[in-house]
């Protein structure tokens, strides 16, 4: 086909590089892996750190209690022994669960100091909800560090895919600690 006008020629290009650039886009947005199955109290994201502060933990362990059987007053108190950390991520992508915000403020312990994702620009989180007190908590020491890479998708630091981070911990600790069966 022979176009004479040229004006013709570069409106039929310009429409089929729109087509193009449209298609690669769908390609990037659908090739990230997300789960949902709401029975399991699991939340994991691909977050961006905003803030890690350290908090003390044992600021208000001091509780009163009443003996049901005398009615006297009895103090207990309580110690952690991890470091406690309020985080705060924004949310790049959700990978199991929709955490349905923008940006996440969870609760992190950690027995050895410093949490270990806190290295990392980018990482996947997985955190679990606490109905009673109304606040997320990390599940202790998982975490999997992730850069983007030239095509826009995400992978691990061995170069595995976010789904394959992902099954990795729903096929281990996940099940061991009781969130998926097996």
């Amino acid at each position: 086909m022979t176009f004479k006008n040229t004006n013709h020629t570069y409106t039929i290009l310009g429409i089929l590089l729109l087509l193009m650039s449209c298609k690669s886009t769908q390609k990037v947005a659908k090739s990230g892996f997300q789960e949902n199955d709401e029975a399991v109290n699991l939340y994991a994201f691909i977050g961006e750190k905003i803030a890690v502060m350290e908090f003390d933990p044992n600021e208000n362990n001091t509780e009163i209690k009443i003996d049901s059987i005398t009615g006297d007053s009895i103090r207990t108190v309580s110690y952690v022994i991890d470091h406690g950390f309020k985080n705060k991520y924004k949310v790049v992508q959700n990978v199991f669960n929709d955490l349905k915000t923008d940006t996440i403020e969870f609760v992190a312990y950690d027995h050895y100091g410093r949490p270990g994702f806190e290295n990392y620009d980018y990482v996947l989180l997985y955190l679990s909800l606490n109905k009673e007190k109304g606040y997320f908590y990390h599940q202790k020491y998982q975490f999997d560090p992730v850069q983007k890479t030239k095509k826009g998708t995400w992978k691990g630091s061995h170069g595995e895919s976010i789904e394959e981070l992902f099954n990795q911990k729903k096929k281990g600790v996940f099940t061991a600690g009781g969130l998926f069966d097996k």
